[in-house]
């Protein structure tokens, strides 16, 4: 369903907005001892024909991914209030301000308390920074400012821990827009072996106008707005991230290009606490691997598609939990309008791996276009209002394998499609509360699934290879139990939008325990005569 429909009067979601304001933080550093990354590797997948076509091979080169570097070779720049020095007729120091003009290795050390790095070399240049110790704050600017390069290696020396901070404003230097600690106009790497801390009381923490790769080291971000942000990218391979940010903490937006403004993760560890969405993507989502706990979020990941192949993904949201729709950013902030039922071109979600749990206050999985589940296990808890559902997709929505559970309100109930090929049962179930265990046993005494929700919950799906067809299971829900025969793949179906397996809309009478949603089409249609 399109999200902006959801949005509450706006005089109510900002008084609401005031209190997600409070209560949450992260640190803003971490011990060495805190920094191991913990990396799930996984398969590419292969899937149907909603798959992304982009070719993954190449979203990280060798240099990316290199962190050592020759100290004789490179050029030393000490840093230090009105007494900066370097060994580099490539650097130009102006009292506080440390200009760099040509490529090469350059590793710095020492603190300025108002200053800045600038990198303007020529677009054909590779510049790598080698931070080693080393502190900068800019009152009213970046603390690194990449004017012009071909591609720029902020790297972070192995054991060390480095600062860098914007003091409130941005006043402008030159016709770039600046408005980040790390701001590059050109391609942006972070790697490294070492801690970097990144504040930004203004704006964002780090913005690349063009691809932003990161593939290793340990990040402590808080930022007024986004955490990481990238114009045609967000890359990450691994690493350790812990991201507090007033808006997106991981951003890609590209309104030039729509095959652009994608990001993609293979790995890491992510602690993510956002105002607005946890990662937003314009276009493609990729997730494949890693950690990633966002801890609050209004929207937990959104994309026009999110694929979903592997790692181990906690989302808590005020809204939905994923949510595959086209570019609408800052859906915390604004509301809007469109055809709730409408199939966006493009859109799609796709799980084929890992494991993810999902804790929503709105849409648990929520799709503008198709859903498909091939693999992995979902966990889906919430909504706990009538007014959405723990399962929303506008077009077709099958699983293939993996397990899948959910457990809402039966307001907007919606089972899978009969175009699955593993069995899924959907019911009513008398109201339970948080923290009630759900299980499915065979005929055997088998047990299949067992998870425990975290919200109170009266509605229930749930998949899982061993279900066939013509065989009897119990499900058991905190106090509530019921056999059910499979007469059908597909336990339960409700109608809306015409397609089996749709939403379960506008029944106006509490359902009894164990009763399936009735087939039906538009809101009140089947209703009247039973009012």
């Amino acid at each position: 369903m399109v999200k902006d429909m959801k949005y509450k009067e706006l005089a109510i979601f900002l008084l609401m907005g005031n209190l997600f304001l409070t209560g949450c933080g992260a640190s803003d550093s971490v011990s060495a001892a805190e920094s191991t990354s913990n990396v799930t590797e996984v398969a590419v997948k292969t899937i149907s024909d909603n798959t992304s076509n982009k070719d993954t091979s190449d979203m990280f080169t060798e240099r990316d991914e290199k962190i050592n570097y020759d100290e004789e070779s490179s050029s030393i720049i000490t840093l230090a209030d009105d007494k900066s020095s370097c060994n580099s007729d490539a650097v130009e120091i102006a009292e506080n301000t440390i200009t760099i003009t040509d490529e090469g290795t350059y590793i710095l050390s020492g603190k300025l308390t108002n200053g800045m790095i600038i990198i303007d070399a020529q677009d054909t240049d590779k510049v790598q920074l080698v931070l080693e110790g080393a502190e900068v704050t800019s009152a009213e600017s970046a603390a690194i400012y990449v004017r012009s390069a071909d591609k720029v290696f902020i790297t972070t020396a192995s054991g060390s821990e480095n600062i860098l901070t914007n003091g409130g404003t941005y006043t402008p230097i030159d016709d770039n827009n600046i408005d980040a600690v790390i701001f590059s106009k050109d391609d942006l790497t972070l790697n490294g072996a070492g801690i970097l801390t990144i504040n930004a009381a203004a704006g964002h923490a780090v913005v690349s106008k063009d691809d932003l790769v990161l593939t290793s080291g340990t990040y402590n971000i808080t930022a007024e707005k986004h955490g990481l942000s990238g114009k045609d990218s967000v890359r990450i391979a691994d690493g350790t991230y812990h991201i507090t940010s007033g808006k997106d903490g991981i951003h890609a937006s590209n309104t030039d290009d729509s095959s652009l403004g994608f990001i993609y993760i293979e790995g890491g560890d992510f602690e993510i606490t956002a105002e607005d969405d946890g990662m937003h993507a314009d276009s493609a989502l990729t997730v494949k691997g890693g950690t990633i706990h966002v801890a609050k979020s209004y929207e937990g990941i959104e994309g026009l598609s999110i694929d979903i192949t592997g790692g181990n993904i906690n989302v808590t949201s005020s809204d939905d939990g994923l949510n595959a729709a086209g570019g609408n950013d800052s859906s915390g902030f604004e509301g809007g309008g469109g055809d709730i039922f409408a199939v966006e071109e493009g859109a799609y979600i796709h799980i084929a791996g890992g494991t993810l749990h999902v804790n929503a206050s709105g849409d648990g999985i929520d799709s503008n276009g198709d859903l498909e589940i091939s693999g992995g296990e979902t966990y889906v808890s919430g909504p706990t209002d009538g007014a959405n559902g723990s399962l929303d997709y506008n077009g077709e929505g099958k699983i293939s394998g993996g397990i899948f559970v959910t457990a809402g309100s039966s307001g907007m109930a919606q089972n899978l499609s009969d175009s699955s090929s593993q069995g899924v049962i959907l019911t009513a179930v008398d109201a339970q509360t948080a923290g009630s265990t759900i299980s499915l046993m065979d005929s055997s005494k088998n047990e299949l699934v067992s998870w425990t929700a975290d919200k109170e919950y009266a509605f229930v799906v749930v998949s899982c290879p061993e279900i066939t067809l013509g065989e009897t299971y119990t499900l058991t829900a905190g106090s509530s139990s019921q056999e059910i025969t499979m007469d059908s793949l597909i336990y339960g179906t409700g109608g809306m939008g015409g397609h089996p397996g749709g939403h379960t809309r506008g029944q106006n009478r509490p359902m009894k325990d164990g009763e399936a949603p009735r087939q039906g089409g538009p809101m009140g249609e089947q209703q009247e005569s039973e009012l």
